[in-house]
């Protein structure tokens, strides 16, 4: 494998328009998702399980391969940029209209926070393979991140009911 393949294959490829997005908009935001207002008054419990599954799911793709041109790799690839565009979707409605009745309603203001579990799974299903040899599992990538989902949705709803 060339080395410019065995690049474009890592699973951290994925990640970075999504970490390219967050660095560069997140000042955009509403004050309420401002970092150091987002994480005030959140229990210790919940900031600390929200960024050990954060670490893990952002440094695990490190580990895996990507393969687009099998059946399961192109329909993660579908997943993958749905979800992508429905994330920056909510990005951009908080951006746009924040004071609009969707952004201010829970399921508006909790979706930056709900809708990267699409992505996720895009993501998990595009994988095929590690680098070392174990057998890979779309199921070892996805349990990690339906509980950084909930850490991250739960912290989300407090920041809600604290902000509304």
């Amino acid at each position: 494998m060339s080395l410019i393949k065995a690049i474009l294959t890592n699973g951290y490829i994925p990640l970075i328009p999504i970490f390219a997005w967050n660095i560069i908009f997140v000042s955009k935001l509403p004050p309420a998702y401002d970092p150091k207002s987002f994480n005030s008054h959140i229990p210790a419990f919940l900031l600390i399980g929200e960024n050990l599954f954060r670490i893990i799911i952002f440094v695990f793709p490190l580990l895996f391969k990507t393969n687009i041109a099998t059946t399961q790799g192109k329909q993660g690839l579908i997943i993958y940029i749905f979800g992508t565009v429905l994330y920056f979707a909510s990005w951009l409605l908080h951006m746009y209209a924040p004071n609009s009745l969707l952004s201010n309603s829970v399921f508006g203001f909790a979706a930056p926070a709900y809708l990267p579990i699409i992505w996720l799974i895009g993501i998990s299903l595009m994988a095929d393979s590690y680098y070392f040899n174990f057998k890979y599992s779309k199921w070892h990538y996805i349990l990690p991140c339906i509980v950084f989902s909930i850490f991250h949705v739960a912290h989300t709803y407090l920041v809600f009911l604290r902000t509304n």
